[in-house]
């Protein structure tokens, strides 16, 4: 804990200083120059507004140390190591894009000299992340068979799934620190042998390694462990711009938590470095958190999702509420009484019994896990190239599943994507009736969104760009200048509040200025009719 002497004392020269570092708030200067001293001389390090802490639910996590402001940049990281997805569409090795199709007709990718691998061209030979790996395949006379293939340059190389781990087995030689570092990562490996992945990896990729490339000193149960580490830590990096989707290990953000409702997200710079924000205040003591989920998703299939994908069964706030915060995503409407929702007995056990909350008419776990997953995959071989679909989807199933069913929201938040963007159903195309129901849409999810995923968060920042474009989009038809005018208005103050949300993402910048410039189109129109 900070001591009050140290507060009013500069930490570099202890003459009397007020000048607060304004990261961690725990020291003062005397003057901005010692303030640099300081940074270099150690500062750097300490200079943080959360601490690791540990207890038997979380394992290590992070804990806020002060009061966090909604906005606030918490944690920047370099990836410790970065790669392919293990299964990917062909991309360089060198700089990670995802690879063109050859400008000549019947061509192929530029082939590494040595291994043979594709890359963007003979500048990609030399980077730093391809070197080790080429050397090993080329001195065991391991030649990469991916060749473009006409038609199908998105098709997945399951002959991805090596390269990240070779580089993580490399960094015990090459850099020894940094393996401690990797290695000391929670891996549920005991879990994950089971599957059918660690099947197939035992069977094909441990025989790679250690027969192909030559590395016999190394155990099966050693390199699965280093696939586990991979599969239970990294984060998917995507940079449309830059052509990237690969994935990154930054063994800081490792130990943020997860919880259905988050109080931070996350963002990629362009050198890769994982940065997360305050998506709302954080108090002093509360745990960092950010969701491995998607928010519409109800408690049965978050959950099975986390235990599939990260091996741990989640008991946040949500999870543990069978009304899911007053949501009742996960319910069902009861035929019965007409009135009830159908709500788990016990959401953290999937064996539970469900219950009408008026009748109490009882349905089985097994009866609504198999009602759940017909349903969803029903909603997810639907034609999603227009509306027509989806609304067809949520009026065939009004009886038994209320507004805000799961099944119901994500089919909802799709037709916020379909009005104004799908051919046929472009902006300038939509009737009166669509466009109401475009905003009308997205009214319904951003109330949901102030409670599973509120503040300064994507998902919010998504739903405001398209009711602001929809509202526009009113204003400039209607021929009542007091109800322009007022939509105007509301436009200009959804736009403000998607800058304040957006502000981070650089991808959203070209966006932001034509939204912008639209409503001083719409606004400048307006003052010229009036006059």
């Amino acid at each position: 804990m900070t001591s009050v002497a140290s507060l009013t004392s500069c930490a570099l020269c202890q003459a009397k200083a007020s000048q607060l570092c304004a990261a961690c708030r725990n020291v003062v200067y005397c003057s901005r120059e010692h303030q640099k001293e300081h940074w270099k001389k150690g500062h750097k390090a300490e200079c943080k507004c959360y601490e690791v802490a540990t207890n038997e639910t979380l394992g290590r996590h992070l804990r806020a140390t002060r009061d966090i402001k909604i906005g606030e940049q918490i944690l920047k990281e370099a990836p410790l190591i970065l790669g392919p997805k293990v299964a990917s569409a062909p991309l360089c090795l060198g700089c990670h894009r995802n690879l063109l199709a050859p400008a000549k007709r019947n061509g192929n990718y530029y082939k590494c000299s040595l291994c043979s691998w594709p890359l963007c061209g003979k500048e990609c030979e030399n980077s730093p992340h391809h070197k080790a790996e080429c050397q090993l395949m080329s001195s065991s006379n391991f030649q990469s068979k991916i060749n473009y293939v006409p038609g199908e340059a998105e098709r997945k190389e399951s002959a991805y799934c090596v390269i990240m781990l070779l580089r993580c087995m490399q960094l015990k030689t090459k850099d020894p620190e940094s393996f401690v570092k990797l290695y000391t990562l929670e891996d549920h490996l005991k879990e994950r042998l089971e599957t059918p992945l660690y099947q197939v990896l035992r069977a094909n990729l441990i025989t790679f390694i250690k027969t192909v490339l030559g590395l016999k000193d190394w155990s099966e149960l050693d390199i699965l462990r280093i696939a586990a580490i991979l599969d239970t830590n990294t984060f998917e990096v995507r940079q449309p711009r830059e052509r990237r989707k690969i994935r990154a290990l930054f063994p800081g953000a490792a130990m943020i938590s997860h919880d259905c409702v988050p109080n931070m997200r996350h963002r990629f710079d362009d050198d890769m470095n994982i940065i997360f924000l305050a998506k709302r205040k954080i108090s002093k003591g509360e745990i960092l958190s950010i969701s491995y989920t998607q928010p519409l998703r109800s408690t049965i299939q978050r959950r099975l999702h986390l235990r599939q994908a990260k091996c741990f069964d989640c008991s946040c706030a949500r999870c543990q509420d069978p009304e899911e915060l007053g949501s009742f995503a996960g319910a069902q409407d009861c035929l019965k009484c007409k009135a009830g929702k159908i709500v788990s007995l016990n959401p953290l056990q999937n064996s539970a019994n469900w219950k009408c909350q008026i009748c109490n008419l009882k349905r089985s776990a097994k009866d609504v896990l198999t009602s759940d997953a017909q349903l969803q995959q029903e909603l997810e071989t639907l034609d999603k190239s227009t509306p027509v679909a989806l609304e067809d989807f949520i009026y065939r199933h009004r009886v038994e599943l209320h507004e805000t069913n799961t099944h119901i929201l994500q089919a909802k938040y799709a037709l916020t994507q379909l009005y104004g963007n799908a051919p046929g159903f472009e902006m300038d195309e939509l009737t009166e009736e669509a466009l109401n129901r475009k905003v009308e849409l997205c009214e319904e999810l951003l109330k949901l969104a102030d409670i599973f995923d509120g503040g300064w968060s994507i998902f919010r920042g998504n739903l405001l760009i398209d009711m602001e474009e929809a509202i526009v989009a009113q204003a400039l038809r209607t021929e009542d200048p007091s109800e322009c005018q007022e939509k105007l208005q509301q436009a200009a103050d959804l736009l403000k509040e998607i800058q304040n949300i957006m502000q981070h993402e650089p991808e959203m910048k070209q966006l932001l200025s034509e939204r912008k410039a639209i409503l001083d189109f719409a606004l400048k129109r307006f003052e010229e009719v009036k006059e």
